[in-house]
C-alpha cells in the first residue's frame, strides 16, 4: 500500500525532529575539543562530498542566484558561527529548547513572505511557543548578574534561529524550481568554501581528537545531512508553516540526549514551564490544525521543474 505523499511529509519532519533534538548535545560534546569554525567546516564538507553527484546537469536561473546566496550566507555561514559560539556560552539543555525558536521564525516568515496561513487557534498556539522560548531564554532572572553569561549565549542561539529561519524561507522558494539534493549541495558548498577561508584566518587547528571523531561524523551525517534532506522534503509536501510547527517536538528527544551526555546539567522551574509551554503549544497546533490549502499552503513548495512530485 502506497503511503500518501502528505503523510510521508509528516513522517519526514517527525524523523527530522528526532535528529534535530540530538544536534545540540552532539555539538556541545564536539566543541569541547574542536574550534567552532573547524566544526562548521567539517560537518558541511562531509555531506557535501556525499551529495556531490547531484550537481550533474544542474542548471540554476540567474534570477535564483540572489536567493541562493542569501540562503547560503545566512544559513551555512552566519547561523553556524552565531550558534556554535552561543552554544559554548550556555547549557546543552538550554540549547535544546531554544533551538525550537527556529521553528517559530520559520512559521512567521512563511506567513509574511510565502503567503501561508493558519487558523486563529493555530496562531494562539504559535504565541505559546514564543512565550515559552522567552521563558527558557531569560528564566525571568533579569537582575541576576551571574546569569548574564547564559543570557548572552541564549540570545545568540535565538539569533542563529533567525538566520536559519531566513534561510528556510529562501530555500522554500528555491525548492519550487530546484530539486532537494542539488539545492542542499550548493548551500553546503557555500558554507564549506566560506569556512575553508575562515579557518586559516582564525588560526584554528584542524586536528580532531580520535575520541571526538565518531561524534563529529554522526553530527555531519545525521544532524546535518539526513536532517536537511528530510526537512526540505517536508517543506515540499506539507509547507513551511506546518513543517516548522512540528519541529519543536525535537525538545522531547533533545532533553533526553542532553541529560544523557551531560548528567550534571539541570533545568530551572521557569525553564521547565517554558519548555512544557512550547511542547504543549505544538500539540494544540497539531490538534486544531486547519486544512491544507491547495498551492497556498500545503502544496506551495512543490517544484515547478520536471523532476516530478516525488523526486528529491
Amino acid at each position: 500500500m502506497k503511503i500518501p505523499q502528505r503523510t510521508r511529509g509528516y513522517l519526514a519532519i517527525v524523523i527530522a525532529a528526532v535528529l534535530f533534538g540530538v544536534w545540540p548535545s552532539l555539538s556541545k560534546r564536539v566543541l569541547t575539543e574542536v574550534h567552532p569554525f573547524v566544526v562548521a567546516l567539517l560537518i558541511q564538507l562531509i555531506p557535501a562530498i556525499a551529495l556531490s553527484p547531484s550537481l550533474r546537469r544542474l542548471r540554476i536561473a540567474r534570477s535564483d542566484w540572489p536567493l541562493l546566496a542569501l540562503s547560503g550566507g545566512v544559513g551555512a555561514v552566519a547561523a553556524p558561527i552565531v550558534y556554535f559560539y552561543g552554544l559554548e556560552r550556555t547549557t546543552a539543555s538550554n540549547s535544546v529548547l531554544l533551538s525550537n525558536s527556529e521553528a517559530l521564525f520559520t512559521i512567521l516568515f512563511a506567513y509574511a513572505f510565502l503567503g501561508e496561513r493558519a487558523t486563529p487557534r493555530e496562531y494562539l498556539a504559535l504565541g505559546g511557543i514564543a512565550v515559552g522560548a522567552f521563558l527558557v531564554t531569560t528564566q525571568l532572572r533579569f537582575g541576576d548578574v551571574q546569569f548574564l553569561g547564559f543570557l548572552i549565549g541564549n540570545v545568540m542561539l535565538v539569533g542563529a534561529a533567525v538566520c536559519w529561519g531566513t534561510s528556510n524561507t529562501a530555500s522554500a522558494v528555491l525548492l519550487r524550481r530546484i530539486p532537494i539534493f542539488p539545492l542542499l549541495e550548493v548551500q553546503l558548498i557555500f558554507g564549506t568554501v566560506s569556512f575553508a577561508v575562515l579557518v586559516p584566518l582564525s588560526g584554528a587547528p584542524l586536528a580532531v581528537p580520535s575520541d571526538i571523531l565518531p561524534d563529529l561524523l554522526l553530527l555531519a551525517a545525521s544532524a546535518v545531512g539526513m536532517f536537511s534532506v528530510l526537512f526540505f522534503y517536508a517543506f515540499r509536501t506539507i509547507g513551511a508553516m506546518r513543517t516548522g510547527a512540528i519541529l519543536p517536538t525535537s525538545a522531547l528527544w533533545g532533553i533526553l540526549a542532553a541529560f544523557y551526555f551531560f548528567p550534571n546539567e539541570t533545568l530551572s522551574g521557569v525553564q521547565v514551564v517554558g519548555g512544557a509551554l512550547m511542547v504543549g503549544s505544538l500539540v494544540v497546533f497539531y490538534l486544531f490544525r486547519g486544512p491544507t490549502e491547495t498551492r497556498a499552503a500545503g502544496e506551495t513548495l512543490k517544484p515547478e521543474a520536471s523532476d516530478g512530485p516525488d523526486s528529491p
